[in-house]
């Protein structure tokens, strides 16, 4: 039987890496919007609105 990650075949990029911490580790586990905002850099909370609100609507729904 194979690993998960034996059977990754594509390259993890920062930008992907960032995407899945942002809503797997974070928003999945109720972390507030503002708080993923400032663990990702703090730049703009309308940017991290934008990139994961789909998340947090998925999962509330």
């Amino acid at each position: 039987m194979y690993s998960i990650v034996e059977r990754i075949e594509k390259k993890l990029t920062i930008h992907m890496a960032r995407r899945i911490f942002a809503s797997i580790v974070l928003l999945y586990n109720d972390i507030p919007m503002e708080i993923v905002s400032e663990l990702l850099g703090g730049f703009s909370m309308k940017i991290t609105q934008d990139n994961y609100g789909k998340v947090v609507q998925k999962i509330i729904s």
